[in-house]
């Protein structure tokens, strides 16, 4: 793999918004060291590439209070993850966080059945790292295309993948404690013309690849870019909560 050289810097730009449709926002965003959540929440800014930054989205389940509580509550186990163990595997700290949320479901039974998907992505120096569970995705684009990174947790019909609306796993979401199996990949380092772009389905559900891979390519910054696919996503119905994250390389 590629070691990418000397000081370098990563942009970022986030945004959630609970749609159009759903009386409250059940998503919530990693930013580096940050939790957002709420009603069209967005933040930008630049971090040093020297520490591994980490982004991440939980896309909440269970409705009223329970998925929001699930989605921050899922991002909050695994910050908490990263600071105790600085060199934990993605898959360790997925089933470590799995399992709080049950925790949490046996000691506040109003929550039990709260669920969240996950997606994320460890940006380094020699790799990124891409690790989900769910529908939440994860895709690099550049060079002209727009790729997939993560794997969709969903139904399959005649041995394809079939959109349902249904999930076949997640952290969380059921009675008692069910085994999950994380997708977890490393991949070649983030390249100078690359973007990453991590979102809910309440995005890519109401957008074709084809308008996503369009709008990370004409808009070269990266937050223009998270705005830019919000608004897009609320276009064409805006029926889920939308979250999103774009990343890209600084210039120093």
């Amino acid at each position: 793999m590629t070691v990418r050289s000397g000081p370098w810097t990563i942009q970022y730009a986030a945004v959630t918004h609970k749609g159009l449709v759903r009386q409250q926002n059940e998503d919530a965003i990693f930013v580096t060291d940050t939790i957002l959540k709420g009603d069209n929440v967005s933040c930008a800014g630049t971090v040093s590439g020297k520490g591994r930054p980490v982004f991440m989205i939980a896309d909440g389940m269970g409705g009223h209070a329970r998925g929001d509580v699930a989605s921050s509550y899922a991002l909050e186990c695994l910050k908490a993850d990263m600071d105790r163990f600085d060199d934990a595997d993605w898959d360790d700290r997925i089933l470590r966080a799995n399992n709080e949320i049950f925790k949490l479901m046996a000691r506040r039974p109003e929550l039990t059945g709260m669920g969240t998907t996950l997606v994320g992505v460890e940006v380094g120096r020699s790799s990124l790292i891409f690790f989900n569970v769910g529908d939440s995705r994860a895709y690099r684009v550049g060079h002209g295309k727009l790729v997939k990174a993560t794997v969709d947790d969903v139904p399959e019909y005649c041995g394809q993948p079939w959109r349902s609306h249904q999930i076949t796993q997640a952290l969380g979401g059921g009675l008692t404690p069910a085994r999950i199996v994380p997708h977890v990949s490393a991949q070649e380092p983030l390249g100078d013309r690359e973007k990453l772009l991590l979102c809910s389905d309440g995005l890519w559900d109401m957008l074709p690849d084809a308008i996503i891979h369009r709008v990370l390519h004409e808009e070269v910054d990266v937050q223009a870019s998270a705005n830019a696919l919000l608004h897009a996503a609320l276009e064409a119905g805006g029926d889920d909560n939308v979250s999103v994250i774009v990343v890209g390389l600084g210039s120093g």
